[in-house]
């Protein structure tokens, strides 16, 4: 599994002004990295340009499909089924078309297995949880047992 991420921040996408990133750029990082162990691999497109408005992501699901993806204002697009191209396929417009508010809502729609790889992390994590919680009931009861168990006193 290639889980890849692009996290070298280049100049572009920086507000000329103070050199922070844009409010894309920051979305398009932290979908980068939080999506990044639930497909083969997702990048930031290093062939297509940057700008503060628009950024490219190269995607490449479980099921072995890649994707060109844009980040906008509108939201997320699928604009190619190859990496760095802006070139959508005319035959799947109502795919190339739509927007997404979300990456989660557009790997929802196009890779089944990303879906059922993030339901089983989110099951993993409430497992974990439930057994802290557990523990942590365990050791509380243990704790109210003792401090209202008579004292002990020891006659020699």
């Amino acid at each position: 599994m290639d889980n890849r991420k692009s996290s070298d921040a280049s100049d572009e996408g920086l507000c000329e002004t103070c050199g922070a990133m844009s409010q894309l750029e920051i979305e398009s990082f932290a979908a980068v990295k939080e999506v990044a162990p639930f497909v083969k691999s997702i990048s930031l497109s290093e062939v297509l340009s940057r700008t503060p408005d628009l950024i490219f992501t190269n995607l490449h699901t479980l099921e072995g499909q890649t994707y060109c993806i844009e980040l906008t204002q509108r939201g997320w697009r699928i604009c190619s089924d190859r990496a760095d191209s802006m070139n959508g396929d005319f035959r799947k417009l109502e795919l190339h078309s739509r927007y997404f508010e979300t990456i989660y809502q557009l790997l929802d729609i196009v890779s089944p297995l990303y879906r059922d790889r993030y339901a089983q992390a989110l099951a993993d994590k409430l497992k974990e949880l439930e057994g802290h919680k557990s523990y942590e009931e365990s050791v509380l009861k243990s704790t109210v047992a003792e401090s209202e168990a008579p004292p002990t006193t020891d006659k020699q």
